[in-house]
């Protein structure tokens, strides 16, 4: 008769072989036959355990492989599995505390230390989990998925070029791995270098034609270079892949709101929720979609602050069910446009503000700064705009980098974006420390943490997300914005904003959270333009057409204000109103701009056809010699222009601007101010109406203007006004 030692041993063989050959069923049954024999028999516990991990069963492995330890504490392998298991559920602490169990046993299990790596990853414990993939690819060299993973870890922690040698190592022996291709796309796209991330995805694609990461990354560069149609063809396939890709959804919103299609957008972040409830992106470009980015009529304009108000409340409440969720969030989208809406919005964005610097804070943890004695103030500017051509650069930052006293003052440079051309290598040598980016915002936290500035300068809080994440913290005893984007940031952690004079109302104090500095003039100090027009020949015209420039951003003309542009054409008779579309990211904003001028036209019983056109966005000197061939600059009454209003008084261009009560109205008088050119600035829309006329059949000495306009430069009084106002505060802070 055979014993049943002997009868367990053949029945635990044949399980272990169906098990080895994916045979669960047949495995499965084997060991419960088992057990009803000998309940204590660990082994086979503990491959039941593995069957139902193996099926997803992630309790019931636990369960399992809990009773298999029960049996027998002293096996590596099951307090291994048993780690698998708990990391499955989530539960990353108790899974690391069973690697670590395993490891205590056999030091040189390999799979514990790749999973206790992986775990640590999960919980953000970089440097830990980086030993961990070392200590595995130690034990075996030709440990792939470990060496994949450091290059991860290794990208997280901001060290490209540590991570893209791992990255190249592992290609060396697997040129086909997509998920390396992909993610060397990242690690492209993180250094600025888009072309080159394209490619990376697209070989990850060619590799694996239905790899949802890759199409979705690929969209993130396609956005990046403004390439928005591709971009969202490029979310399509994602979730074609994937239905379930909450990240493709949440990119898809954005790209869509960035089209125009704010319902749209705001479906899609629904849709990503749905998918991840704890979305902290998602949920905030949800919120963020309730602000158009072109208002379609006068009530989607005047609505807008009631609707983001509505859903910032949602948000609010979202944050509190979610803590610690929505700080890395914070920056990668911001309520931008709402300044492109006519009420004040001051309430509402320090409202938005208090939010969005709590949870920064909450989730990056930065030290409080401490004021550090030395004989020079240590002044950090924050930005991504170092390039030619940018009006937060050639209007704000140039003047103050040129101009400031390095008797005085220290400049470190953090230039969030990838720094090239001329202009990044000119700023680069004129200060103490120019740190390019990009990098995470980890690694910029830690950049101005060993520098120890007292004053930190953001130019424009709005346009760059990294700077934007970065304002929200308090990384210096002073930090200060400016007027780069022209309204309050309604951040809590901005002390000090600086704006111009003659920018400025008699209460403009009001509508800031910042202590408000007026510096002279237009507070900022410009050379003056350089280079030559390009003559620019326009349609020929009937004899006595008055060409009106309406150069600005379509996205900038306010509903309400549309019957003007009406009104001007049916007094002045044969005229034309030159429209210029944006490049890429909002082209699609001109057409919808002059479908709602057309309207108003045809409200005054005119043709629209015979006086609204439409001028590529064109190259600086060409854009000049269209200037030149324009009768009368027409600068918008919801969103004053500077950059333009500054080109067009330099070619003896007159210039009719309609002097509101916010400093996003106020830009193209105050340049008018300063140059002592005033005929052209209205207090009420009919003063705008009858100027645009007056100038019109009266024409202008464009000489008169061209020789005024040398006052808009050299104004150094501001650097030196800011010289001393930075000064104070540092002292103070």
């Amino acid at each position: 008769m055979e014993q049943p030692p002997k009868r367990l041993q053949d029945m635990f063989a044949l399980a272990l072989r169906h098990h080895q050959a994916g045979r669960l069923n047949d495995a499965e049954q084997l060991y419960r036959n088992i057990l009803a024999l000998d309940p204590r028999h660990a082994d086979a516990l503990h491959l039941l355990g593995v069957a139902a991990l193996q099926r997803g069963q992630f309790d019931a492995a636990v369960d399992w492989i809990g009773k298999a330890i029960g049996q027998n504490d002293k096996v590596p392998s099951f307090h291994n599995n048993l780690g698998n298991a708990l990391k499955e559920q989530g539960k990353l602490d108790a899974a690391a505390a069973s690697y670590r169990r395993a490891l205590a046993l056999k030091p040189d299990h390999v799979d514990a230390h790749y999973h206790l790596g992986l775990v640590l990853q999960a919980a953000n414990s970089l440097d830990e989990a980086a030993a961990s993939f070392r200590q595995a690819l130690k034990l075996k060299p030709n440990h792939h998925q470990a060496l994949f993973c450091l290059g991860n870890v290794l990208m997280a922690e901001g060290l490209p070029d540590e991570a893209m040698a791992a990255y190249r190592q592992v290609l060396a022996a697997n040129p086909n791995f997509a998920e390396v291709h992909n993610n060397i796309g990242s690690l492209f796209r993180l250094q600025g270098k888009l072309e080159e991330a394209a490619a990376s995805y697209r070989r990850a694609l060619a590799i694996k034609p239905a790899f949802a990461e890759a199409h979705g990354n690929l969209a993130l560069v396609l956005i990046g270079t403004e390439q928005l149609d591709e971009a969202a063809a490029a979310c399509r396939e994602a979730l074609r892949a994937k239905p379930d890709y909450a990240e493709a959804h949440k990119t898809l919103g954005m790209i869509l709101m960035e089209q125009g299609h704010a319902k749209e957008a705001a479906e899609s972040f629904r849709r990503a929720l749905a998918i991840q409830p704890d979305f902290a992106e998602a949920k905030l470009g949800e919120t963020i979609a309730a602000i158009p980015v072109f208002a379609e009529d006068v009530r989607q304009s005047t609505g807008a602050a009631e609707d983001f108000a509505e859903a910032l409340t949602a948000l609010e409440t979202w944050s509190r069910a979610n803590p610690g969720k929505l700080g890395k969030a914070i920056g990668t989208m911001q309520p931008f446009y709402l300044a492109y809406r006519p009420s004040d919005t001051g309430a509402l964005l320090s409202r938005y503000g208090d939010l969005a610097s709590a949870a920064a804070a909450e989730y990056w943890h930065p030290e409080m700064p401490c004021a550090v004695r030395r004989d020079k103030i240590r002044l950090g500017i924050v930005s991504g705009q170092v390039r030619r051509h940018h009006p937060v650069w050639e209007v704000i930052l140039r003047g103050i980098v040129a101009q400031l006293d390095r008797q005085r003052f220290e400049i470190f440079f953090y230039h969030t974006q990838a720094a090239t051309g001329d202009e990044a290598a000119w700023a680069a040598a004129q200060v103490s420390r120019f740190v390019a980016g990009p990098k995470s915002v980890r690694v910029w936290i830690d950049a101005i943490k060993h520098d120890t500035p007292d004053v930190i300068f953001y130019p424009e809080v709005g346009m760059d997300p990294t700077a934007c994440t970065l304002a929200a913290l308090r990384l210096a005893p002073v930090q200060a914005a400016g007027w780069g984007h022209p309204v309050t940031t309604g951040l809590p952690t901005i002390d000090v904003f600086l704006s111009g004079d003659l920018l400025e109302g008699p209460d403009a104090e009001r509508h800031y959270r910042e202590r408000l500095v007026r510096l002279p003039g237009t507070g900022v100090c410009m050379e003056a333009p350089a280079g030559s027009a390009k003559p620019w020949a326009p349609p020929s015209a009937a004899s006595g057409t008055v060409r009106f420039a309406l150069c600005h951003q379509p996205i900038k003309f306010d509903p309400a204000d549309d019957g003007l542009i009406a009104r001007i054409a049916k007094a002045v008779g044969p005229s034309e109103f030159w429209l210029l579309a944006p490049r890429k990211k909002l082209h699609w904003a001109t057409a919808k701009l002059r479908d709602r001028l057309a309207a108003a036209f045809r409200a005054e019983g005119l043709d629209p056809d015979a006086h609204l056109r439409v001028m590529p966005w064109l190259a600086p000197d060409e854009f000049a010699g269209f200037l030149d061939a324009m009768d009368v600059y027409l600068d918008c009454p919801a969103f004053s222009g500077y950059t333009t209003a500054w080109q067009a008084v330099h070619r003896g261009l007159p210039i009719v601007t309609l002097e509101g009560a916010f400093l996003r109205q106020r830009l193209a008088a105050g340049l008018l101010r300063q140059i002592g050119i005033t005929d052209g600035i209205a207090s009420s829309q009919e003063e705008y109406v009858d100027r645009a006329i007056r100038f019109a059949h009266e024409g202008a000495k464009r000489d008169t203007i061209r020789n005024a306009a040398a006052k808009a430069n050299g104004n150094r009084a501001a650097v030196k006004a800011l010289e001393d106002a930075l000064t104070e505060a540092a002292r103070a802070g």
